[in-house]
């Protein structure tokens, strides 16, 4: 699972970019399998102070500056599409709390089994790709009871292991590099209408389960945790979830799939 990877052996030239971002995606999905997604993304200001002084430097003193914002309704538009078939754009705003700015969006569709949900935040700003995409797929199905299967990317034990970096002045754990990302956090979670009735979710709380919340500042502050993760990397799930329990700032769930009645 690449995000994972991300997390452990994040790259200097994307953490300079995603590196400052709070994401939290939330799914509100109704008993018909309809519903919404309700998109947060944040920036610190410092960050936007700099990509704002960035695009500067590239634009004719002639011309009209480009202004650098996270929230561009008509991108927010086109990018309904990437959650899926049937979504559709319904609102946005821009937004600003304590030193950071963005934007918050909301998206509806009618079929929960046509959403796919990414599971890094790479598409949120522009910045390169990192290779192919992964996603949260669902299939529901409807009733008295109804049901919300949920499948992940799949995960192995090398998705946890920690690259041995070539000596060079920027080190990954550095504390420039930590205060760097501190603040940073991705959040997956799904709402329900009406209460949960059973599930085998690991993070499930009355009518809300989390799928994935992590904050990289508080991992990489960890110095001890990681050595010894690299030193000791997981064998089989088993361990890997011994691992992210011991680890503060991450809650992933590990069941595939997850299943939830409600």
């Amino acid at each position: 699972m690449r995000i994972i990877k991300l997390l452990l052996t994040t790259i200097i030239s994307v953490a300079l970019f995603a590196g400052c971002l709070k994401v939290n995606t939330k799914l509100k999905i109704n008993k018909d399998g309809s519903g919404t997604i309700e998109e947060k993304v944040l920036m610190s200001d410092a960050v936007v102070i700099m990509m704002k002084e960035f695009m500067s430097s590239f634009q004719d003193s002639s011309s009209t500056p480009e202004e650098f914002k996270l929230f561009k309704e008509d991108e927010l538009i086109d990018k309904a599409m990437g959650y899926g078939e049937g979504v559709e754009y319904v609102r946005g705003e821009e937004i600003k709390v304590d030193g950071w700015e963005g934007y918050k969006a909301i998206y509806s569709f009618e079929d929960i089994n046509l959403i796919q949900i990414a599971t890094d935040p790479n598409d949120k700003i522009e910045s390169g790709e990192l290779g192919e995409r992964e996603y949260f797929l669902f299939k529901f199905t409807r009733g008295s009871t109804s049901e919300l299967i949920i499948n992940r990317p799949d995960i192995s034990p090398s998705d946890m292991e920690i690259e041995a970096e070539e000596e060079s002045g920027n080190n990954q754990l550095d504390d420039k590099f930590i205060k760097m990302l501190d603040g940073m956090m991705m959040k997956v979670s799904v709402e329900f209408e009406g209460k949960i009735i059973e599930t085998n979710a690991e993070y499930a709380d009355k009518n809300n389960i989390t799928l994935l919340d992590i904050d990289f500042g508080k991992i990489l502050k960890n110095k001890d945790g990681l050595k010894k993760l690299k030193n000791n990397p997981p064998k089989n799930l088993d361990d890997m979830k011994a691992i992210i329990e011991n680890i503060p700032g991450i809650k992933m769930d590990l069941q595939n799939p997850i299943r939830v009645k409600f």
